[in-house]
């Protein structure tokens, strides 16, 4: 990543000798703090690695697969979860799923403090929330409790939310792994 961002600064112009010293220790710095969180945060084994979302509306479904980009300006997270799911990273061409939890701008976690988000239900099937359109949260709290290489392929953020809608709820955590294809620049 590091070496990315430099060769992007320096096509902008931020590495050529007529323009100021592009500061790439302050970018890998921070580079570095998303890519290695500290202590045992990277570590998430057993029930951490599994998605166990409960949606209740006017049914209860269980959402049992998640996967994230990274947006870069701002700087955040667009995470997924999902009730039967394609293999694989989504698409644009990836047939919908029966259900679909959005959390946009997902603050990178790099501890466990507890933040927000917008926050979606979307209902394909026609059964959770009435018919197939989607709803908007009124209120969401996200706790991090594990994150490691969440800049790169093979990252992964495992998250304990809890999202209040006006006629229902989806809590519990997710284990979201990266999906370039869902990486956007803004």
């Amino acid at each position: 990543m590091k070496r990315l961002v430099f060769s992007f600064l320096a096509a902008c112009g931020g590495g050529s000798s007529d323009s100021p010293p592009v500061d790439v220790p302050t970018i890998d710095a921070a580079i570095d703090a998303v890519d290695a969180p500290a202590g045992g945060f990277a570590i998430c084994t057993g029930a951490c690695t599994t998605t166990t979302l409960t949606a209740t509306f006017a049914a209860t479904r269980g959402l049992d697969k998640a996967y994230y980009g990274v947006t870069m300006s701002p700087l955040s997270l667009h995470v997924e979860a999902y009730k039967n799911a394609p293999a694989g990273c989504p698409t644009q061409s990836s047939p919908n799923p029966d259900y679909t939890l959005i959390l946009g701008r997902v603050p990178v976690p790099t501890d466990a403090t507890a933040s927000t988000s917008p926050g979606n239900i979307l209902d394909f099937k026609g059964d959770l929330l009435g018919g197939p359109l989607g709803s908007q949260a009124t209120a969401v709290t996200i706790t991090p409790t594990a994150a490691a290489n969440v800049m790169a392929a093979g990252g992964f953020v495992a998250l304990d939310a809890m999202l209040t809608f006006a006629n229902g709820s989806v809590s519990g955590h997710l284990y979201a792994t990266h999906c370039a294809s869902m990486d956007a620049a803004n």
